[in-house]
């Protein structure tokens, strides 16, 4: 039976060890293994190792080098155990479904995943340094595979009250971005911006009503000025009443209030 004939250290890496064999014909190098299965699997000089158990090794060896990969995968943030899943199949080893699982227990069992934890760790991240809503952050959790009773669990992480108070801040902040466009529009623009941000409907409309909204008045009569003169030349070919009309609604529809309008058309009467 073939037996190990020396083991040496491995050049690139000083915890992986190069295992010789003797099949009759001298030193053969049979396979490489990490310190950990070398002094675990009893690999000694003289020990005796058959075909198979070469094979079986050089598995143990494939699971340990991705348990590593794993949990250096794992060093850099928390990951949910869907996203363990997913990482050890992407890697480019020969590992079984069963193996997997295995892993994934053992990594349990070291506190190394926890989906609960990391969940919650998760929404106040996106909660606290992103400034997404609880819509978003949901669905950032469904697609990273943590069950949905575990992502009900740690919203309580993001209180209705928080996600007011956040959502009062991202609009108070971004107003700036609209400050020429009317009244209306500009809220509309807020609420749409807070909903894609992740927050409800009915979050949107109160952190509106509760934000400090400063309104420019000279940069919104300048915009508006801009934009009625421009429907007022498109509809220059429509008899004066239905021109007024379809310059008042179109106006309307950016969202500036009738009293800005009327101002304009007010100004306008005056230069004819």
């Amino acid at each position: 039976m073939p037996k190990i004939t020396k083991i040496t250290p491995a050049k690139k890496r000083k915890d992986r060890y190069h295992v010789y064999i003797d099949r009759g014909n001298g030193d053969e190098y049979a396979l490489s293994v990490s310190e950990d299965i070398l002094i675990q699997q009893k690999l000694w000089k003289d020990t005796e190792l058959t075909e198979d158990r070469v094979i079986e090794l050089r598995n143990k060896d494939e699971i340990d080098k991705a348990m590593q990969k794993t949990l250096n995968f794992l060093s850099y943030r928390m990951r949910s155990e869907v996203e363990i899943q997913r990482y050890l199949r992407d890697l480019e080893v020969d590992i079984a479904e069963e193996e997997i699982s295995q892993m994934i227990d053992k990594l349990k069992k070291l506190d190394f995943l926890d989906d609960q934890r990391f969940a919650e760790a998760f929404v106040r991240t996106k909660r606290d340094a992103h400034k997404k809503g609880p819509l978003v952050i949901k669905q950032e959790l469904l697609q990273k595979g943590v069950d949905k009773k575990i992502i009900e669990a740690a919203m309580e992480e993001y209180s209705k009250e928080l996600q007011l108070d956040t959502a009062i801040k991202m609009v108070e902040k971004k107003q700036s971005s609209y400050k020429k466009e009317g009244e209306k529009k500009k809220e509309q623009k807020l609420v749409q911006f807070l909903i894609q941000r992740g927050f409800d409907q009915t979050t949107a409309y109160e952190a509106i009503r509760y934000a400090e909204i400063e309104t420019d008045h000279e940069a919104e009569a300048e915009e508006l000025a801009k934009q009625a003169e421009k429907a007022w030349r498109k509809h220059s070919q429509k008899d004066l009443w239905e021109r007024k009309q379809r310059t008042k609604q179109y106006l309307y529809s950016r969202g500036y209030s009738m009293e800005l309008i009327e101002k304009w058309f007010e100004n306008l009467n005056e230069e004819e």
